[in-house]
């Protein structure tokens, strides 16, 4: 049911919405088709007057007359008539009796019943044996058990089950949006996370009061007056005077070096070179103080002055026009979105960068954090990012004291997400009044989609039309296509009059892809478990035939094996023996072999140029790709 009780929100997710999983049972059938037949005919029955009793259509002496002669059929008893749900139930639940009434010893076949048995007789049945030996498969986090004959299955139930399709006939996508708009007409509330306001497009000027920037324009200015003072001083003044003034810009220099250490970072070479020029000009100021303490008749403090010169120096250029950009990853595994741009960013000899991983919590309906501070550092998951990057805190980083040049973003939701969120101070909306330029990348390429591809339409629209996303001055996609998708889920939510600002702010990255002709085209080769079950007899011998072209295309080619599931254990529940001859006859072969892992098909996909082998998950991320497929053939 549909609950919006606080605790309960807390305990699910902040997901208030009724859903379920639809598990579809495999009944085994009789050899005898009359006598599945026969059966069958019981159960359309059983479920007619069921079904009959919740709508009505049988008024209670029917009803009665049925359930007696139910009663008497398969010696059972029922709730009074008038409790006509538990009625129904009792029917139901006495089909399903029926439906499991034959033993596997005594069938040839298994069917799923209701519906399609009862529908289409035998025509949906499935010979048994191919459930015989079950295997289990990676899903999402965990593997699930399906018959090893898995591809000659899928392929008799739906043809090219390889073959993507988004589009179908069913119920709504998701399910669940049909009881929001139910609840929103009932209460007149929306459940938009937020709702566009034509102020979110007006830039803010930055605040640059507590930058180090203007900090060190100020002690630059400080410091050369200060020095001025003790030149004068040289002139008509006091040695006490002389003391106050050279200690008084002492301790400028010591403290201003400190900031810069605490906010650059010590070991920043820019720090260094600023921090260098500080001591020696301390260092200068003292020389000469001796000097003059001494009994010099010095009437200037050259050697100041020049380190001083060479401290603002250090300072234009390590601090005052040098730039600073900021990466803002959510994990190790997005990380690999900001690559490239982090790889020429890095390179750049006149920019400071940081790289910030931020911590992804969750939070309550209400807005509050409910993940405990473990779980907050827990997430960022430093230990899984590259080992040759600076990683900055993300708590010890202050956006009034930096002010970036350019902030790159993953997260596009601010506050906006209903259940997860990253530290207020790295919203797009707060960084505005203190980063130049915020710059939006996704975490990944999706598939190229159209408008009939409902589910990616409805997926973009909740990280595109989002807040982070209209406040970044500048967000980068994959294609020109996805650029308009954003556009269009932009002006759904904010209107048609703004087409040219999200078109000016939105770029599209490498809009055309250049071939390399200089290297050789790898090829993924994948050999799934299923051949193990379907092609028993000629898998071994055509294994090797197809490893013998790719050996007559040495030097062109560059070919990777992908074992699926790479599991061993999985393989052996089929065939030891065979599964055997398989790995050593791959391992034999020299050539690289991968682990598959579904969650990175994309990612995998993208450094191959063609895929050749048996189904599996691999297959349609090569093909949204636009990379060519071919489906091996083991029949010999």
């Amino acid at each position: 049911r549909m609950c919006f009780d606080v605790d309960y929100l807390d305990s699910h997710d902040n997901f208030p919405w009724l859903v379920g999983v639809d598990i579809f049972i495999k009944d085994y059938l009789y050899v005898d088709e009359e006598k599945e037949k026969k059966r069958d005919k019981e159960i359309m029955n059983i479920l007619a007057v069921a079904d009959g009793i919740t709508s009505g259509e049988l008024d209670s002496q029917s009803a009665a007359m049925h359930i007696d002669e139910i009663k008497r059929k398969y010696g059972v008893s029922f709730p009074a008539i008038d409790q006509k749900r538990e009625v129904s139930v009792a029917l139901y639940k006495l089909a399903e009796r029926v439906m499991s009434e034959v033993k596997p010893h005594q069938a040839k076949s298994v069917g799923q019943i209701f519906p399609w048995v009862l529908k289409s007789g035998f025509g949906a049945a499935e010979k048994k044996e191919f459930y015989e030996s079950i295997v289990r498969l990676p899903f999402e986090d965990t593997t699930i058990p399906v018959p090893a004959a898995y591809n000659r299955l899928l392929a008799s139930r739906y043809g090219n089950y390889c073959e993507i399709r988004k589009v179908w006939t069913g119920h709504d996508y998701p399910f669940f949006e049909a009881q929001k708009s139910e609840m929103e007409a009932l209460s007149g509330e929306t459940f938009q996370n937020f709702s566009f306001n034509a102020s979110m497009l007006e830039r803010k000027e930055i605040d640059k009061s507590r930058s180090l920037k203007e900090t060190s324009m100020e002690c630059l200015s400080a410091l050369g007056s200060m020095l001025d003072e003790a030149t004068a001083i040289l002139h008509g003044g006091t040695m006490e005077d002389l003391v106050q003034v050279i200690s008084d810009s002492q301790q400028l220099a010591a403290d201003f070096g400190t900031l810069v250490e605490d906010v650059k970072g010590v070991d920043r070479a820019c720090t260094v070179s600023v921090t260098s020029a500080l001591q020696e000009y301390c260092d200068a100021l003292f020389q000469e103080y001796q000097e003059i303490a001494e009994g010099s008749d010095k009437d200037d403090l050259s050697l100041s002055r020049i380190a001083l010169d060479n401290v603002s120096k250090c300072v234009t250029d390590s601090i005052i026009e040098r730039k600073e950009v900021v990466f803002l990853p959510l994990s190790a595994r997005d990380w690999k979105a900001f690559g490239e741009t982090y790889a020429d960013v890095v390179s750049r000899d006149d920019t400071d960068v940081y790289v910030i991983p931020l911590p992804v919590m969750r939070k309550s309906v209400l807005g509050n954090i409910t993940s405990s501070d473990g779980e907050i550092e827990a997430s960022i998951g430093l230990e899984d990012y590259p080992k040759d990057i600076a990683y900055t805190d993300w708590k010890s980083y202050d956006m009034s004291v930096h002010c970036p040049d350019v902030v790159y973003i993953q997260n596009p939701y601010d506050g906006a997400n209903p259940l997860l969120t990253v530290p207020l101070k790295f919203y797009a909306r707060n960084m505005q009044a203190y980063a130049h330029k915020i710059v939006y990348i996704p975490i990944a390429k999706t598939s190229e989609f159209g408008e009939k591809d409902i589910v990616d339409l409805y997926n973009l629209k909740h990280y595109a039309a989002a807040p982070g996303v209209i406040y970044a001055d500048e967000v980068i996609v994959q294609s020109k296509n996805i650029k308009n998708h954003y556009i269009s889920a932009l002006n759904a939510l904010a209107g048609e009059d703004l087409t040219k600002i999200w078109d000016s702010k939105i770029h599209v990255t490498n809009p055309c892809d250049k071939e390399d002709t200089g290297r050789m085209k790898r090829i993924l080769y994948c050999i799934g478990l299923n051949e193990l079950a379907e092609k028993t007899d000629v898998l071994v011998e055509s294994m090797t035939d197809k490893l013998g072209v790719f050996a007559e295309y040495e030097g062109k080619i560059s070919v990777s094996i992908a074992l699926y599931p790479d599991d061993r254990k999985q393989w052996d529940v089929v065939d030891r023996e065979l599964a055997k001859e398989v790995f050593d006859k791959v391992m034999r072969q020299g050539y690289e072999v991968i682990s598959m892992d579904a969650s990175k098909a994309d990612e995998e996909a993208s450094c191959y140029d063609a895929y050749y082998g048996s189904p599996s998950p691999y297959v349609p991320a090569f093909v949204m790709q636009g990379k060519p497929v071919m489906l091996s053939d083991y029949r010999g």
